[in-house]
């Protein structure tokens, strides 16, 4: 089972709109939804298990970023249909929590990332954080 399904789109979008979608559009919605799961363990694949993240069904998902794909999707969606102007701000949003949890500015209650130390192929080792750049420099009298 995929990590997000056309039908569990309708806590996002009304309902009546990917009926009309799925009944002409059904591959292309799947298309959307693996290219934002793309975008998504982009974002997310540096210091979380992204594998793990997204191979998971059911009450087992994280909410938040099964939400998130959700609000990503949605907006792909409606910028296909559309030809006026949309709201963007679901989709930004999205991208704003995306970018705070690549950079270290937001924790996320995901699988951490882990690499393999000792050489057995099997991954136990988690990723550290690094986060660069922090150092103030400070002006001296020398």
């Amino acid at each position: 089972m995929p990590f997000l399904t056309i039908p569990e789109l309708g806590t996002e979008a009304p309902e009546s709109f990917i009926n009309i979608l799925k009944g002409t559009e059904e591959s292309k919605i799947n298309e959307l939804i693996q290219d934002q799961i793309s975008v998504m363990k982009t974002n997310l694949g540096s210091y979380h298990d992204v594998d793990q993240i997204f191979s998971q069904t059911g009450e087992a998902r994280d909410r938040t970023v099964l939400n998130y794909l959700k609000d990503l999707v949605y907006y792909k969606m409606r910028k296909r249909r559309t030809s006026g102007e949309i709201d963007a701000s679901d989709y930004d949003e999205a991208m704003k929590w995306l970018e705070e949890v690549s950079t270290g500015k937001r924790k996320a209650d995901l699988p951490p990332k882990k690499k393999d130390t000792n050489g057995d192929g099997i991954p136990d080792t988690e990723v550290p954080f690094l986060k660069l750049g922090g150092r103030k420099n400070y002006q001296n009298g020398w």
